[in-house]
């Protein structure tokens, strides 16, 4: 929540005055940047050399919380850098799919945005499983699906424009 502030912070006091050009820089570019994004996201998701290890078990992990409160109570304690990544890491780097409603205009409402960007979240989850690229972990659904959302709000707030 702190960073959802911060970022309005930034939008209202620093491009608060150039917001319709930074509407029309959104509008006109994210169709570019979210393929070129998207590529690079699946990447991560399956192909980074880390993705691959003989010696971890891959599992689905079906609890809801269980690795946000194990890396929130545990490894906080003896790594922040690898809590921050897992958890804020999660999060910022869904918040560009909230603005899928600029290529999707019925991704424009709330309710087909979260649903159709939780099956696909899913879907990669379990693939990632499937093809033993990582885990499937509720947690990373919930909290990539939190990114969306937040995304959409920015997206919503600052750079819907009506008619498009």
């Amino acid at each position: 929540m702190l960073l959802l502030y911060l970022f309005s912070f930034f939008l209202n006091n620093f491009i608060g005055s150039n917001l319709f050009l930074m509407r029309l820089f959104v509008n006109r570019y994210y169709p570019v940047f979210i393929n070129v994004y998207t590529i690079w996201i699946l990447y991560l998701l399956f192909f980074a050399s880390f993705r691959y290890s003989p010696t971890i078990l891959f599992e689905i992990k079906t609890v809801p919380f269980e690795t946000i409160n194990e890396y929130s109570t545990e490894v906080i304690k003896w790594n922040k850098l690898d809590f921050f990544k897992n958890i804020f890491g999660n999060i910022i780097l869904f918040i560009p799919y909230g603005f899928l409603g600029i290529l999707y205009p019925k991704l424009n409402q709330f309710r087909w945005m979260v649903i159709s960007f939780f099956i696909i979240i899913n879907i990669l989850e379990f693939s990632q499983f499937y093809f033993n690229r990582g885990m499937a972990d509720i947690d990373d659904v919930i909290l990539n699906t939190s990114g969306a959302i937040i995304g959409f709000f920015i997206y919503k707030k600052w750079f819907f424009i009506k008619g498009r």
